[in-house]
Formats: C-alpha cells, structure tokens, sequence
C-alpha cells in the first residue's frame, strides 16, 4: 500500500514538473514574439490583421491596434477626432521615422475611413495624410492587406531604404 502511495506521488511529481517546464518554455516563447513586434524589422503584420475596420470611431481598436506595432513599448496617448477622421498619437519618446512609416502605413491600410494620422514626440511631430500615403503606393496600396505584400513594399522597402523620400511624401 505504501508503495502504491509513493508511486502515485513520484507520477504526480514528474507530471507536475512537465507542466512547469512547458508552461515555462511557453511563457518564454510568448515574451520573445512581443519583443519582436516592437521592431519595425521584425513585425510580423498578421498579428495586427484583426484590428482591420471600416471605421475610427472605435478608440478601443485603434488603441488596440497601436498596442501591436512598433513603439507601443513607450508610453502614448490615443485622441480621435472623428469629424475629421484623425487619430492624434502622442507618444512620450523621441520620434523613429521607419516606425512612423510603418505604423502609418499599417493604420491607413487597416482603418478604411482614417483620412489623418498626426504622430506627436518629444522631439518632433508629423502629419499625414490618407491620400499622401495611396500616392507613395499607388496601385499597390489596396493590395497591401496582403501580409505578404505588405512585407515587400513596407517592411523590406524600409529596411532598404532611407526615410527622407517617404516622409517627404507622407507629410507634404
């Protein structure tokens, strides 16, 4: 009998300490996705594809949405102004301009109805437009829903890149 209660705990233990293990590995593997959404170069834009909307007027979305791309490691703040169809994202840090870039170009692609985005830093504040960030794509900006396309055209073309032509673009 006592050897059947010292088996029953020995499994329990083991089981128990598999559970640990892998509960352990999974938090790790957790930990080491969100910090690779914090960059611009290994963002992974599927990840962002359920905050895709017709409209602004949801804060909670678009909130959402900024919390999964690049830069939502710093504080910022979230104000809509939904007769102009403008989100105003102040951000308590210093201003990344490929992540601007990204995270513009996400937001466009992914709120239909979002015509205005004005991103405030610290040191610097830019705003853009809709239209400015179709001309830059032209015929390829609908189509950058498509994470694989979105990929080549945003992501790699940044990484590629300098920023000027793009801000030049996205703010004129």
């Amino acid at each position: 009998m006592q050897k059947t209660i010292g088996l029953v705990v020995g499994i329990a233990l083991v089981l128990l300490i598999g559970v640990f293990y892998v509960l352990s590995n999974n938090q790790k593997q957790v930990e080491k996705e969100d910090v690779k959404q914090l960059s611009v170069e290994t963002h992974n834009f599927n990840k962002v594809l359920a905050y895709e909307n017709d409209y602004m007027g949801n804060n909670s979305n678009i909130t959402n949405l900024f919390n999964k791309l690049p830069l939502s490691n710093y504080k910022y703040t979230v104000e809509l102004e939904p007769d102009t169809f403008t989100a105003a994202i102040n951000y308590n840090t210093s201003s990344d301009e490929k992540a601007v870039i990204y995270n513009t170009t996400a937001a466009f692609v992914l709120i239909k109805n979002l015509e205005v985005i004005d991103m405030r830093f610290s040191d610097q504040s830019y705003v853009m437009t809709r239209e400015n960030v179709e001309q830059w794509f032209g015929d390829d900006f609908e189509r950058l829903i498509d994470p694989s396309i979105f990929k080549d055209k945003v992501q790699n073309a940044l990484m590629e890149s300098t920023t000027t032509n793009w801000i030049d673009q996205y703010t004129k």
